[in-house]
C-alpha cells in the first residue's frame, strides 16, 4: 500500500513559477506604459501652461501700446522675432505720459526663454520657447498678431517624446 504525500511536485511548482513571471511581466509592461503615458502628457501640459503664460502677459501689456510708438514690427505683413512698443505710465489732465521702451524677443537661457526688456533689465516670462513671431498688415495696422511655439523633449525609458504647442493671439492696440 502506497502513502499518501501531501505537497507539490517538481513540476507543478515550475509551472506556477512560470505562470507567476508571466502575470508579473505583463503587470511591469502594463506600469511602464502608463508611466510613459503619464510623462508625455505631463510634458505635453507643462509646455502648454509656459506658451499660455507667455502669451498671457505679452497680450496684457501691448493692449496698452502706442499704436505709433511701435518698433521693429511694420505694418507689412512680415513676421518678426522681436517687437518694441511704449504703455502709458500716468495720465492727467496734462496728457499722457509713456514708459520707457518695452520689447520682447527670444534670448536668455540657450535662446528658448520669453523675455520682457525694459530699462536695461531683463524679466523671463516663459521658458521652453522654440519660436515667438509678430506682424501687423497694412488693411489692420492697430492689429497685432503674435505666435508662440515651445517645445520640449522628455526621455522616458528609452525614447524621446517630443511635445510641441503652438498658440496664436490676435491683439488690437488701444491707444
Amino acid at each position: 500500500m502506497m502513502k499518501k504525500t501531501k505537497g507539490f511536485t517538481l513540476i507543478e511548482t515550475i509551472v506556477a513559477l512560470f505562470l507567476f513571471s508571466i502575470i508579473i511581466a505583463c503587470l511591469f509592461s502594463v506600469l511602464a506604459t502608463a508611466r510613459s503615458s503619464w510623462t508625455s502628457s505631463s510634458s505635453q501640459l507643462n509646455v502648454q501652461q509656459e506658451a499660455r503664460r507667455g502669451l498671457s502677459a505679452m497680450v496684457r501689456e501691448m493692449r496698452q501700446a502706442n499704436l505709433s510708438g511701435i518698433i521693429g514690427v511694420p505694418a507689412n505683413g512680415a513676421d518678426y522675432n522681436s517687437i518694441t512698443f511704449q504703455i502709458p505710465a500716468s495720465i492727467t489732465a496734462g496728457g499722457t505720459t509713456w514708459s520707457s521702451n518695452i520689447q520682447y524677443s527670444l534670448g536668455g537661457l540657450n535662446g528658448t526663454q520669453l523675455l520682457k526688456t525694459q530699462d536695461a533689465s531683463q524679466r523671463v516670462l516663459a521658458n521652453n520657447i522654440s519660436a515667438v513671431t509678430f506682424n501687423r498688415t497694412v488693411l489692420a495696422p492697430s492689429t497685432i498678431n503674435i505666435s508662440v511655439t515651445t517645445q520640449k523633449n522628455t526621455f522616458p525609458g528609452f525614447s524621446i517624446i517630443q511635445s510641441n504647442i503652438t498658440l496664436n493671439s490676435e491683439v488690437k492696440v488701444r491707444n
